[in-house]
This record gives structure tokens, sequence and C-alpha cells, in this order.
């Protein structure tokens, strides 16, 4: 981590060092640099605020660094008039995304396995996963810290004074400690809800700062987008009508944040009569999905209109996709902290959608919503960033459509 936190960091600032010294000799060096230390910032905000603090690094990282630090060189460029510098930087750019994805490789293939201490009493049930490596603690003298990167225990065990003391000791010299629920959440990138007690969470209200700021973004990267948005939703219109006639938009009522109802918009992609028998999910091959409408849901192009509910507050572009209120209704009996994914507001894609896919009955609603609470719990602009990412590749793919 620490070696490629130094790449993504210094590489930025050094490259702009060059560039400002070939390309922009009359503007001093102060300049550039500058503009290259936001794009610094960047990289380095993408490292280390990335979720849950996995250890495996992730090919999104190559792509989305360089871009995000070209987006910012870009702007910088062009507001001080030194266009001339934008070919060059394309190209350091471009290469210093294929240093990087280089180098996450070879850390992938050469990097050795996460070292675990597992305090007594505790080796059974532990994540099976080839990064991990368990190491069975007899006792306390015998626990060389300095090779551990972390130390499971359990929580609901009461510690002998030793261990406790090792425990402290860990503490002091940065070696983190972990749980079997919180270690299966950083291998898998989901929330053991079993783990979690509903009573308690239900007394404590949701915050994040994050939440506000999120609002705005949905709504500035909305209007940004339309001149995009608008053209493709008009020919999507057009094909629906000619497929199958009027009406081209679908309505229906949904469960948004903190269980509020509102009128979802998409594209019809089913018969006008696909809900004469009620609510019900849709399956493989429906026979209720028309025949341009299994294209426009399989790279989700049915989804378009909903930019409409994100201006108007009730979605957000990332979040748990919304439910019907027939099936929310079932869910919070059945299933165990469902409500819970009804803190944030509901998204167009999510961090479910794009890692399980489609859910169609009470046993992957129960995997979608461990999927749901680990984006809530790790909410951030780069965990947003990142669903972006795979949700292009969702798109490109037609991965979990329905």
């Amino acid at each position: 981590m620490a070696l490629l936190s130094v790449v993504d960091v210094s590489a930025p600032v050094i490259l702009g060092l060059i560039a400002a010294q070939l390309l922009l000799p009359r503007s001093g060096i102060t300049l550039a640099y500058s503009n290259w230390l936001l794009a610094a910032w960047v990289a380095w905000g993408a490292i280390r605020g990335r979720h849950a603090g996995l250890r495996s690094y992730r090919y999104y990282e190559s792509i989305v660094i360089p871009a995000c630090a070209l987006g910012i060189s870009l702007i910088v460029l062009s507001l001080v008039g030194a266009a001339s510098a934008m070919p060059f930087l394309l190209a350091v750019t471009l290469g210093w995304g294929g240093v990087m994805l280089v180098t996450r490789y070879l850390m992938r293939r050469l990097a050795p396995a996460m070292v675990v201490g597992v305090l007594p009493g505790q080796l059974g049930d532990l994540p099976s996963d080839s990064e991990v490596r368990y190491v069975a603690l007899n006792s306390p003298q015998q626990v060389a810290l300095q090779e551990l990167d972390e130390l499971l225990i359990d929580p609901y065990q009461a510690l002998s004074p030793e261990w406790a003391q090792l425990l402290m000791h860990a503490h002091a010299a940065g070696v983190p400690t972990c749980t079997v629920a919180s270690l299966q959440e950083e291998l898998s990138g989901r929330v053991s809800v079993e783990y979690l007690h509903g009573a308690r969470l239900g007394e404590v209200p949701f915050l994040s700062s994050y939440v506000q700021v999120k609002v705005l973004l949905d709504r500035v990267v909305t209007i940004l987008a339309l001149p995009a948005l608008l053209p493709v939703a008009a020919v999507v219109a057009l094909i629906v009508l000619l497929d199958s006639g009027a009406p081209i938009l679908f309505f229906q009522e949904r469960v948004g944040r903190d269980g509020r109802l509102f009128r979802m918009v998409k594209f019809r992609t089913m018969r006008t009569d696909s809900e004469h028998g009620g609510a019900a999910f849709a399956t493989t091959d429906d026979a209720r999905v028309t025949r341009v409408g299994r294209f426009l849901r399989k790279f989700r192009l049915d989804e378009l209109p909903q930019f409409w509910n994100v201006l108007s507050g009730d979605m957000s572009i990332i979040g748990p996709r919304p439910e019907q209120r027939a099936f929310v209704d079932r869910f919070n009996q059945e299933i165990r902290l469902y409500p819970l994914r009804h803190w944030v507001r509901p998204g167009i894609t999510g961090w479910a959608q794009v890692v399980q896919g489609y859910a169609a009955d009470t046993g992957t609603t129960v995997d979608k919503l461990r999927y749901d609470v680990f984006y809530i719990k790790y909410l951030s602009f780069w965990m947003d960033v990142r669903i972006v990412f795979k949700t292009l590749q969702t798109i490109l793919t037609g991965f979990g459509s329905r």
C-alpha cells in the first residue's frame, strides 16, 4: 500500500515539474506545479479513500485516478490559456495510467497474503480467501506483532489480562483488530447483516455530511449531462413508440428515502397489461418484456428518464434501487434490517446492482441488502466514483439484466 501510494502521488508531481519546464517556461514553475498538485490530491484520495480499506488493489483505480487528474489539469490549463500543453498532457496521462495498471498487476501477483493472527478458540467458520493466511495464536508471549497484519478477536468473548495487554500493545503498534464480520466485509464487499443489532440500529439516526453534498452533486452532474442525455433519450423514445406504440413512459410508485412514496419514471419495456395480476418480479426471458424492451433493459437505457427523479430530489444517481411498495411491505416483515436501505435516497445505479445484479426473490434480496448496507456504511465520494466506473462496465456487458 505504501509503495503504490508513493507511485500514485509522486508521479503527477514529478511529471508536472517536467511539463512546466518543457511547455510553460514563461509561466513559471508555480502554475504547473499547483495544477499537478491538485492531480496528486485526487490520486491520494482515491487510494486512501477506497471502500472498506480493501487490501487488493483495484484495476479501476488505474483509470479513474489519471482520468480525474487529466480533467482537473485540462480545466486549469484552459483557464490560464495554456492550451498548447494539452496534447502532451494527454499523452503523459495515458502513459501514467499504463504504468499504474502494470504496477497493480505485478503487486497483485507478487504481494504476500495478509497474515491474520487468530486468538484461541476462534478457528472455526473463518472467511476463506486466497489473500488471507491465518495464524493460530496460542500464547501472548509467542506473538510477534510485526509479523501480523491484523488480529482477529471475538467481541463477545472475555479476554484474560495477558491477551488484553497484547491487544493494547497491538493498538500502540498500529496493528488493527478485526472480527469475523468485519473481515468478511473487507474480503467480500458486503455487510454481514446477521451480526448487526437491529433494535440498536433502529434507534440511531443516520448521519452523513456527504449526503447533502451528494444531493448537490447529483443535480449538477445531471444538468451538465443533459446535452448528451436528451438526444439519446429522444432516440429511445422514438424506438419505443415505433415498436409498441404509446405510452412511451412508464410510471410506478416506489419507496424512497425514509419510506416516502414517489412516482418513478422509466421508458416502457413491457406490455401495457404487464401488471394486471399485481406486482411481480421480472424473470429471465420474461414474456411481458417487449422485443425492444429486452435490449433497453440489458443496456439500462430504460432508466434514462429517472434523471428527472434525480432533479426532483426523489432519487440519487447512485444508491440502493427503489422497490415497489408491495415488495417493501413484504420484505420489511420477512427480512431483518431491510428498512436500513431507506436511510439514503434510492439510486439509478448502486453497489448491489454492479456487484450482484438483479434480485427476484427473498433469498437474493437478502444478499442485495448486504451490499446495500455495505454501501451505506462506507458512503463516500470515492465509493460513488468506483460505482460509476463499474456501472459503465455493467452497461457494456449487460450484467444482471432481466
